[in-house]
């Protein structure tokens, strides 16, 4: 039977709240104590002293997770690292580029107290995409199994690689996402799980290979992944045009089409061993904080009525099983 955890994500403040307690509080008042920490407050290798040094605002970062109450999950890429050819660049020294940022990453992560790294690492650039997919894709895989062994140096217990809405994003459809978890785990040091997002399937316009089943959410969620241990899910209201990353308010709920009830049945029917919930709850930059908490508090009320109504307890350990 699957065990399930309902965890926060910090992204809803970056450049527009800078200091943690901001973010930190809103979390906890959700009653969201997990929680995966987003690379855009600390960029790894631009502000990499900050990190190696431990200066002030790591500090006051580590300062305001403990005050509230808080644990990081894990580290979250954000955005820089899927608009980067990375792992798949056609050149050696930019690949070596990219791994070093993934190592900066992890080192970020684990000065957080994060047992994973979570995210995309990777954007593959149209002519290999056109021309060269298969041995852009290899090299991808050759970066993700690189990392993996610093990973596993640094004590990290596994990687999630992000399912994504376009193609030079991958993987993408459920075909390539079996193959790609097959070739990473064929050589890593560490697990590579699947980590989706239910607003990145429907939204794929420009890809013959993306079928109706890769358009369907519930589809990813019940399918049996391998390693099927755990799998990490970027939770977002959304309808079929775009990735929103709305809240789940009773607003959007009436606009969009994600139903938590059928998302938490169709992952229970996949019989993975842990399943991870996530809100990622993105606001337009400058939204003021007043409006981003009560929609953060909204949608995790919202996600815990879910869990209850199909009878799921939550226990001392914060996850969700039935008795």
């Amino acid at each position: 039977m699957t065990r399930f955890k309902l965890i926060g994500n910090n992204g809803f403040t970056t450049e527009d709240y800078p200091e943690p307690e901001v973010w930190a509080g809103v979390l906890a008042r959700a009653g969201l104590v997990e929680f995966e920490y987003f690379a855009d407050h600390l960029e790894p290798v631009l502000f990499r002293r900050v990190v190696a040094e431990e200066s002030e605002f790591l500090q006051a970062t580590r300062r305001a997770i403990r005050d509230h109450g808080l644990r990081a999950w894990s580290g979250a890429t954000a955005r820089v690292s899927y608009l980067l050819n990375m792992l798949s660049h056609p050149y050696a020294d930019m690949r070596r580029e990219g791994v070093a940022w993934c190592k900066a990453f992890i080192d970020l992560a684990r000065k957080l107290g994060a047992r994973y790294i979570s995210g995309h690492y990777d954007l593959l650039s149209k002519r290999d995409l056109d021309e060269r997919f298969d041995a852009a894709v290899a090299r991808m895989v050759d970066g993700l199994v690189e990392v993996s062994r610093y990973a596993a140096q640094a004590g990290l217990e596994g990687i999630f690689l992000e399912q994504m809405h376009r193609p030079q994003l991958q993987p993408n459809t459920i075909a390539r996402a079996h193959a790609i978890l097959e070739a990473a785990n064929a050589a890593s040091a560490v697990p590579v799980y699947l980590h989706l997002d239910t607003g990145h399937m429907a939204p794929v316009f420009d890809d013959p290979a993306h079928g109706p089943r890769d358009k369907d959410p519930c589809a990813w969620l019940a399918e049996r992944w391998q390693p099927n241990r755990m799998l990490l899910i970027h939770t977002q209201q959304s309808d079929r045009e775009a990735s929103r990353h709305w809240p789940f308010t009773p607003e959007f709920n009436r606009r969009g089409f994600i139903d938590a009830r059928r998302c938490i049945e169709a992952v229970a029917s996949g019989n993975v061993e842990e399943a991870v919930f996530a809100l990622e709850i993105l606001f337009a930059r400058g939204t003021r904080i007043e409006a981003i908490e009560p929609a953060i508090v909204a949608s995790a009320d919202h996600w815990r009525e879910a869990f209850a109504s199909l009878g799921y307890r939550r226990g001392a350990d914060g996850t969700y099983t039935k008795p």
